[in-house]
């Protein structure tokens, strides 16, 4: 029977009520059998991801850990101490003492466990030399990292005649030895001593860029030098554009141009440290972790350090991952003075530190410790004003010939010879006796003695800090 007519109004059907048919694509309820099996699969399935996420995740932990590995602290000194207490009973400080024995360097208590020091330096491919040298101090936990280039010239206390910090690495015929000088003599400039050192070759620079794919930066300068000896090459146009890892090359190594006009190590310091604020711009990006291979096959193969490999990738992951930027790392150089330009002075073209600016920069932006370093702990050369002669904030020099001003010879006139008067020639006999003696001509004057120039007195104050005096307190 029709209940048509017992709906109100010409009501729809009541779907819930007897003879209900299914919506087109819907299913049929599910038995308690195959419910409970779909919950099953279900489940097996999630089991089977989830095994797959910490099989995934452990395979990573493993890489991660095959390429990157937080380096240890060396253990470092336990206190600076007085410097006076190094000495024997009854011995005083002379040109024999050595000077590194009185000069501890500060130690203890540090500012923070992740906060690391390093000595970079590359060498120059000809002469060996270490013509770029800085001091890093990266704090891994606040992303802030510091970076004081050394220049090549600096002089430092040292017995041998060249007195160039570049010169401390390449004295040494084995490298190791090298290395250890050359981060005792930096300590004295820093009042401590690196945690650890990075010696780069400079195909490293090239080959980095090429594997970022190229790094955009503002050449200053027109570059053009050729050296057939050494193979270089170097021809690169003022301007801004993507630069090649050859570029790159180029541009680190440019010196003085074929006209002969050099730019001075400051200068190139300068260029150097906008160059690689560029290149550390492009690393530092997430993407660059994809070429961990071959980053960390180019720093096993350009980099010597008492690093692994996996310790270096692993501060740079830190540096990608934890946000280090541009802006967040500092670069400057030593401050410092200039020595006279005078072309007779002893040290000429050298540079030395800048004592009070110096200090300031190592305890408010380099030194890890909590101790302050203080001018016991280091040993800064001072050039005399006329360029010929040294002094040390220790009060000893290593060589100390260094401190005595060199002879100038200067020729002491000479007298002239006496000179006498011609015996008279006897006349022959056809000729008459002379009445009167001959007269000779008076004998030459010498010339007068040469005069010495005074030497010429240059301000000392030539390098990038005005208002010091430069005077050892």
């Amino acid at each position: 029977m029709s209940d048509y007519g017992n709906r109100p109004n010409g009501a729809a059907p009541d779907p819930s009520g007897p003879g209900k048919r299914l919506e087109r694509g819907a299913e049929p309820p599910l038995g308690p059998e195959e419910a409970k099996r779909r919950r099953e699969r279900r489940i097996m399935i999630i089991m089977i991801v989830l095994a797959a996420v910490m099989v995934i995740a452990a395979v990573g932990m493993l890489l991660y850990n095959r390429w990157f590995k937080k380096p240890s602290l060396p253990p470092g000194p336990v206190s600076s101490g007085d410097p006076a207490t190094s000495l024997q009973p009854g011995e005083t400080p002379g040109p024999t003492l050595d000077i590194d024995a009185i000069q501890p360097k500060v130690g203890g208590e540090r500012k923070s466990d992740s906060i690391y020091t390093f000595l970079v330096f590359g060498t120059d491919v000809a002469s060996g030399l270490t013509d770029t040298m800085m001091v890093v101090t990266y704090d891994v936990a606040n992303q802030r990292a510091a970076v004081m280039s050394l220049p090549r010239d600096t002089l430092i206390n040292v017995r041998r005649w060249n007195k160039s910090l570049n010169a401390v690495y390449s004295s040494y015929k084995d490298p190791a030895q090298g290395v250890e000088a050359l981060k005792s003599e930096v300590s004295e400039l820093v009042g401590f001593t690196p945690d650890y050192y990075v010696k780069i070759d400079w195909e490293l620079v090239g080959e980095m860029v090429e594997a970022i794919g190229g790094v955009w930066f503002d050449v200053p300068r027109d570059m053009h030098y050729d050296d057939p000896y050494q193979d270089l090459h170097i021809h690169q146009d003022k301007g801004y554009r993507k630069l090649t890892g050859d570029d790159a090359m180029q541009i680190v190594r440019f010196r003085h141009s074929n006209d002969g006009n050099a730019i001075s190590d400051i200068t190139r310091l300068k260029i150097q440290h906008d160059f690689l604020k560029a290149v550390l711009k492009q690393t530092l990006q997430i993407q660059n972790m994809t070429k961990i291979t071959q980053l960390a096959d180019l720093f096993g193969r350009r980099v010597e350090s008492d690093l692994q490999v996996e310790n270096i990738l692993w501060f740079g992951s830190q540096a990608v991952f934890g946000g280090l930027g541009v802006d967040d790392v500092e670069f400057f150089t030593m401050p410092f003075y200039g020595a006279s330009n005078d072309r007779n002075a002893r040290y000429r073209g050298r540079v030395y530190p800048n004592q009070t600016e110096l200090l300031k920069v190592i305890n408010e932006k380099l030194n890890p410790f909590v101790e302050e370093v203080t001018i016991k702990q280091l040993d800064l050369i001072r050039v005399s004003a006329d360029g010929n002669t040294l002094s040390s904030s220790t009060g000893v020099l290593a060589d100390p010939s260094a401190g005595i001003p060199p002879v100038v010879n200067t020729p002491e006139p000479t007298a002239p010879p006496e000179s006498e008067p011609p015996e008279p020639t006897p006349p022959a006999e056809s000729e008459p006796l002379p009445t009167e003696p001959a007269v000779t001509d008076p004998p030459p004057a010498s010339d007068p003695p040469p005069e010495t120039a005074p030497p010429v007195s240059t301000d000392p104050g030539g390098g990038n800090q005005q208002g010091e005096d430069g005077a050892f307190e």
